[in-house]
This record gives structure tokens, sequence and C-alpha cells, in this order.
């Protein structure tokens, strides 16, 4: 498969600003978001993941997109951009929010809003260390080849749900971030 370019991008702006974002309502639940960040690269665009820290009480080691919680009163769009600079060091200013998937309930008491972030040129990341512990980009490509993405049955509270499975070189990418990545490269199938 070829490397996405900035006209596939250019697509997928539009695919994005013309369909709505499902979105949760509920208090029983707390907020968080994430930033997908497409970052276009030499070899065309990638995608930057980040390994969450091994000393974090939940989901510690796991593929992740950089983000969190959002504070009380605060716009998810400033609390996705916000913590992506907080985390990976790429400035608020140089993050182009170009649209927004659909809420994802985690196991652990969040609704994830998931909004896809242009990045116009990689960065020296600078990692908060108490909550990342190390950065890759992954080409968007590679990721759409077979035999991604792989569904396996994970069990959780004795029973098994479908979860979705993207390798990338030694890395597996599964859980919230599979399911949200799924629903980015299902538009981006549409955008090529």
């Amino acid at each position: 498969m070829k490397p996405l370019t900035d006209e596939d991008i250019a697509r997928l702006r539009v695919i994005l600003a013309e369909r709505p974002a499902g979105e949760i309502l509920t208090t029983e639940h707390r907020r968080a978001c994430v930033v997908i960040p497409l970052i276009r690269s030499e070899e065309g665009w990638a995608i930057l993941f980040s390994r969450r820290s091994e000393s974090l009480p939940i989901h510690r080691g796991q593929i992740a997109f950089p983000g969190g919680s959002v504070e009380e009163d605060e716009p998810l769009e400033l609390a996705a951009v916000r913590e992506t600079e907080e985390e990976v060091g790429i400035p608020r200013d140089q993050i182009e929010l170009i649209g927004r998937l659909d809420d994802v309930v985690t196991n652990s008491g969040f609704v994830v809003a998931p909004f896809v972030g242009i990045i116009p040129s990689q960065f020296e990341y600078v990692l908060q260390q108490s909550e990342v512990a190390e950065v890759f980009e992954a080409p968007i490509h590679l990721l759409m080849e077979a035999p991604n993405p792989e569904v396996r049955y994970v069990e959780y509270r004795s029973k098994k749900y479908p979860a979705y499975f993207y390798r990338y070189e030694s890395t597996e990418i599964w859980g919230l971030t599979g399911r949200m990545l799924k629903e980015l490269l299902d538009l981006v199938w549409l955008a090529r």
C-alpha cells in the first residue's frame, strides 16, 4: 500500500467535518479526551503513539494516544491539546484539530472523546516521564496493511469481548487505542 499523501489528508479533513461524532452524555463516568496526532514525515503520514509508564496505577505499559482527564468546566478540545502538550511536548499552537471521532467508554470509568489532530512536522518530543515511557510514529499505510487489524477475544470480568489488534514492528496496539484506531482507519479508507 502506498503512503498517505497530503491530498488523502485533505479528503479525510472533509470527511471528518461532514460527519457528526457520536457524543455520550453521562454523569456516571469521568470525562477524558485524547488527540490522535497525524504527523507528516519523510515517508508520508504517520500516527504518534505513546507507551504508558510502568509506574501508573492503571493501563501501565499500554500503547495509547496522548490525552487525559478533563478539568472542571474545561472545553474538551482545550483539554485534548493541553494534555498532548503536557505528555509529549508538542506545543498546543502546533496542533490543529480537524475532527472528532465517536466517544468511547473505558472499563476504568471514563468517557473518552478522541480528536484527530494534524501536527505539521516532527518534533523533539519532551516526555512527561511519570506518565509516558516512550513515543513512536507508525506510518498510517503500514497500519492499514494485512493482517491489520486482527480480531481476538479478550476476557474481562468473566466475559469475552472482541478486540482489534494492530501490529507495528514488534508492538501490539489494542484495547481502547485499537478501537479508536479502527474508527480512524476506516475513515482513511474512504479518503483514499
